[in-house]
């Protein structure tokens, strides 16, 4: 199930709605009038009006439904409010975003929605008209411009109860909303990672975060005292100028530059010009980044590319001395390396090209590329090639010259300048197939689990991180597997791990793509599922894991059975974040004496722990 997203507009949205005081209202016949007239008209069971609050949807008038609200995550007007016009499920069973939603799963049993977005002043959606039935159906043009009429209907009783409540009441819960988004931008300005300023039209410092006082190395109240280009170096000045100049004059509305500050740090400053509703100039966001280590790079980049271009200017110079010698040295180096004109074709090849192509080198010149290479491979080349032939020193990675050739190659393209004109460019391949070879391998052992193939303990611990350090809702689950203790005994280590491999596989496929099925260590195996975000789902899928482990397994002829454990952690983006240590240790089932990844177990779940058994299978909600 998805949960809709707030609109952009949230809080203004909200502001607006509580001040209309509809909410928990008696019901009221003008709007029981519309909700009636919607389930005749279209031939549903069930008309709704409803609003959209901060954690429900309560409905102002509801028709052939009991229940006066629902919770907001599980309502389908939540994703309304993002609908241009209507929101229209013909089949909630087949349509990802409700098909496992309580609503749809159980009662009412929702299979059709169709809702109309009841939007007002500064495009405000409070909530919708909708009609809904408990079968699969479609709508015609006719029947969703009938049921869109209606909702303008509702729009108009809404909009006379703002005029007894009083516009006065609505105009203050508008600059409330507005104040609420000022005060949530300044916080957010304070308090982000990046190094941000605001800039007055006079050039001064307004307000800079404590990024952009860390990176300038100044207090803040120092800063506030200063132009932005009292702090940029004198070459940096005749970048800047011109940029702000086009700011203020409004040729331009953002833009990037790599300056030198005063104390020769280089930075990328980027500018964007705030207008007020009117238009009006009112400001300058400033973005600055620390890259003088890049420049740095760049710096012994360029001297790297220059002494290489002078190598093949040099080696050129030998070539035109004696064709004959340059063409014996190139032979013998284990690259592939070609001179190619402005009209892409051969000048000179070495003889590797008859070891990739199966062609005489001396019978390539004059011939064009596109003739020797593979209709793809020269589409996927072509690119470098007009770069090259521009003046730019280019490299391509992982070039496949040959289907049939597993080698692996990477291609250098180094104009050919000669008096200041590019008349061509060389090429210098080298097969780097052994070395990519070597970091897969190393990769895969940094990361893979031998025996299974899933990602091993270093690798959980590593998403684990991220995840909780980005405070993402997901479910994970600790399995253990209950009688894996036995197997070995009975049948030995052999059948064993032919039987965790068969596990792993079956997690594997019970799980989505996108979350991650890791080994831990001996029988233990971790789960994150990502995106869930209330206990009963998480249970659901521990009970689904247990259900597919418990299916016998054959293994080497023989059948064997096995139970699992399974501990969650429901994690909250609300929560404070844990250690990912913290997280495995709350998910892990209560076992007495055991710490999660340390040993095998065979010691009986805690007496009390378990919310469900399946086939000698126990599943523990852990949650915190």
């Amino acid at each position: 199930m998805q949960i809709a997203p707030a609109p952009l507009n949230e809080a203004e949205r909200l502001c607006l709605l509580h001040s209309l005081e509809l909410l928990d209202t008696p019901a009221e016949e003008a709007f029981d009038r519309i909700t009636r007239l919607a389930s005749s008209l279209l031939d549903v069971p069930m008309a709704l009006v409803s609003l959209v609050d901060v954690n429900r949807q309560w409905f102002k008038s509801r028709h052939g439904l009991d229940a006066a609200e629902t919770p907001r995550d599980l309502a389908f007007c939540a994703h309304a409010l993002h609908a241009e016009q209507a929101l229209v499920i013909p089949d909630a069973l087949n349509d990802a975003r409700f098909a496992d939603n309580p609503l749809v799963s159980g009662a009412p049993h929702i299979r059709f929605y169709a809702g109309i977005p009841l939007r007002f002043a500064n495009d405000l959606t409070l909530g919708t008209l909708c009609v809904l039935d408990t079968r699969p159906r479609e709508l015609s043009d006719e029947a969703l411009a009938r049921l869109q009429d209606l909702a303008r209907l509702v729009e108009q009783q809404v909009l006379q109860r703002s005029q007894a409540t009083g516009p006065h009441k609505v105009q203050a819960a508008q600059r409330q909303a507005q104040a609420a988004n000022e005060s949530r931008f300044r916080q957010v300005f304070r308090q982000s990672p990046t190094s941000k300023a605001l800039i007055g039209l006079d050039g001064r410092i307004l307000e800079a975060n404590r990024e952009f006082c860390q990176l300038l190395n100044r207090p803040p109240e120092e800063l506030v005292l200063l132009q932005l280009a009292q702090l940029l170096a004198d070459d940096g000045l005749a970048t800047f100028q011109p940029l702000w100049q086009a700011l203020l004059a409004g040729e331009r509305e953002v833009g990037v530059i790599e300056v030198r500050l005063a104390s020769k740090t280089w930075i990328e400053l980027s500018l964007s010009m705030l207008r007020d509703d009117s238009g009006q100039a009112e400001q300058v966001v400033a973005f600055a980044r620390d890259i003088s280590e890049r420049r740095r790079r760049q710096h012994l980049l360029q001297r790297y590319q220059a002494t290489l271009e002078q190598q093949v200017a040099q080696r050129t110079e030998a070539l035109e001395r004696s064709q004959e010698t340059l063409q014996a040295i190139a032979d013998n180096l284990p690259v592939l390396i070609a001179q190619i004109g402005n009209d892409l074709e051969y000048r000179f090849n070495n003889a590797v090209y008859r070891d990739i192509f199966g062609l005489d080198p001396a019978a390539l010149k004059g011939r064009k590329v596109q003739e020797v290479l593979a209709p793809e491979i020269y589409q996927q080349l072509l690119p470098c090639f007009r770069r090259a032939l521009a003046g730019e020193r280019i490299e391509a990675d992982n070039v496949r010259y040959r289907d049939d050739d597993p080698r692996i190659w990477h291609a250098s393209y180094v104009p050919d300048i000669r008096n200041g004109a590019v008349e061509g460019f060389f090429v210098m391949s080298l097969d780097v197939t052994e070395r990519k070879r070597r970091e897969q391998t190393l990769l895969d052992q940094a990361t893979l689990d031998p025996l299974t193939g899933l990602p091993n303990r270093a690798a959980l611990f590593q998403a684990l991180d991220y995840l909780l350090l980005q405070r993402t809702a997901f479910a994970l689950l600790f399995i253990d597997l209950d009688g894996f203790k036995q197997v070995n005994d009975n049948h030995g280590h052999e059948a064993g791990d032919l039987l965790l491999q068969a596990a792993a596989t079956r997690m594997q496929a019970a799980m989505r793509n996108d979350d991650l099925v890791a080994r831990l260590a001996g029988d233990e195996f971790v789960i994150i599922a990502r995106s869930v975000t209330n206990a009963a789902a998480a249970e659901e899928i521990g009970r689904k894991l247990c259900d597919t482990l418990s299916v016998p397994f054959g293994v080497d002829q023989k059948v064997l059975r096995i139970g699992a454990s399974i501990g969650i952690h429901l994690n909250q983006p609300q929560q404070t974040p844990l250690a990912a240590e913290d997280a495995l240790a709350r998910a892990g089932p209560r076992r007495p004496g055991h710490v999660p990844g340390q040993a095998r177990r065979a010691q009986p779940l805690v007496p009390g722990g378990g919310l469900s058994d399946r086939a000698g299978s126990l599943i523990q909600m852990n949650f915190s």
